[in-house]
């Protein structure tokens, strides 16, 4: 078989990147062991149980994040329904970028004059504020982004209303907004 004709033989999903899933669910995976390595370690020290809760139930659903990425280029993932996949990559971007969006929105705010910091939150502007927000983009935004990239290549690959992708980010946003309440 020529090369031509093989690559005729390629199907399209052979063809589309599979890198976005795939470093999310690894980049995701990662913070994942780390959270729980730590726990355990805390646990293990003699280390007070409070507010653990919380970093189980981020853990549990980041968890789930990375079954909906590799869902989206592995076999296995097929037997979902395409926009259920779809949904969930589109809801996690959304979930992972909102929190680094708005706080680049209230950086970007203050430097601009817009609005004063009130020194706390994401409008803490000193170094230690700073250092959040970098890592508030290393452990979230970088995968979020990585999240729509997947949910991009997935929705060219497969058959899917486009309100599936939007009903997604509004249940995300408001998903995470409820968590919010609820831990806040």
């Amino acid at each position: 078989m020529t090369s031509r004709a093989a690559r005729r033989a390629v199907t399209p999903e052979a063809r589309t990147p599979r890198w976005p899933a795939a470093l999310a669910a690894a980049w995701v995976g990662t913070f994942c062991l780390v959270a729980g390595g730590a726990l355990v370690w805390s646990r293990l020290r003699g280390g007070s149980t409070a507010d653990q809760e919380v970093v189980v139930l981020a853990i549990g659903l980041r968890l789930a994040t990375v079954a909906v990425a590799l869902a989206s280029i592995q076999p296995w993932g097929r037997r979902l329904p395409g926009w259920v996949v779809l949904g969930g990559l589109w809801g996690a971007g959304a979930v992972q970028l909102a929190y680094p969006l708005a706080e680049t929105v209230v950086k970007v705010a203050i430097l601009a004059g817009v609005m004063d910091p009130v020194d706390k939150g994401i409008s803490d502007m000193s170094a230690q504020g700073w250092f959040n927000f970098g890592a508030t983009w290393l452990i979230w935004g970088v995968p979020g982004v990585l999240f729509v990239l997947a949910a991009v290549v997935f929705g060219r690959r497969v058959p899917h209303a486009r309100r599936w992708a939007l009903l997604a980010v509004v249940a995300g946003i408001g998903f995470l907004a409820g968590l919010g309440l609820v831990i806040g």
